[in-house]
């Protein structure tokens, strides 16, 4: 895996946005060595809390937007934070990804859509028993930019992203040869700047 903002030097500015525990940031970047992390842990509620002040190289927001309430929010945050030389990076599970497609066909929910806090319902067979997300919004690539663009941004660049569940060697091809069209892919990410 890695980031899409080529130009990113180790000790540039960056905040991780929902980064959590796991911070995933590394997976993408792992040069950083200056990174804030803005989420529940370190007492920010990102539907309700203001993010902090800086000269951010690049505020990074990898699978935290379909969890909020309020992505509005976020995104007006994010351009109040940005300079004219910052960037925004979000990655997020694709609603229209190949498998969804299929599914919706034999009437199954789409991967990554839950219609319950509690249960979950409408799954294939496969994915019923797996833990629930918390996912409110999920994205199509053109429905994300499209907002992005009403929020003021300008995107730049729109990557698919392979999944990480696939355990059969040919659906894993299968799916890392469709991150090619990001409409496809099972994820994205979109870079975009002011």
């Amino acid at each position: 895996m890695h980031g899409l903002l080529t130009q990113l030097s180790s000790n540039d500015s960056v905040l991780d946005i929902g980064g959590g525990k796991e911070n995933r940031i590394k997976l993408y970047y792992p040069h950083l060595t200056n990174v804030t992390n803005v989420d529940l842990c370190t007492g920010y509620n990102l539907d309700t809390s203001e993010l902090p002040e800086g000269h951010w190289k690049l505020l990074f927001a990898n699978h935290i937007i379909e969890h909020l309430q309020d992505v509005d929010f976020l995104l007006d945050n994010c351009m109040r934070v940005m300079d004219n030389d910052s960037f925004l990076e979000i990655g997020t599970p694709n609603l229209v990804a190949w498998f969804n497609r299929v599914l919706f066909n034999f009437g199954y929910l789409p991967h990554s859509y839950e219609v319950s806090k509690y249960h979950n319902v409408g799954r294939i067979k496969i994915w019923s028993d797996e833990e629930m997300g918390g996912h409110i919004h999920v994205f199509s690539p053109m429905a994300l930019c499209k907002l992005l663009r009403h929020h003021g941004f300008k995107v730049l660049k729109v990557q698919g992203e392979a999944s990480t569940y696939p355990t059969n060697p040919v659906i894993s091809w299968v799916d890392k040869m469709l991150t090619l069209n990001p409409n496809m892919a099972s994820a994205f990410r979109v870079l975009c700047s002011l």
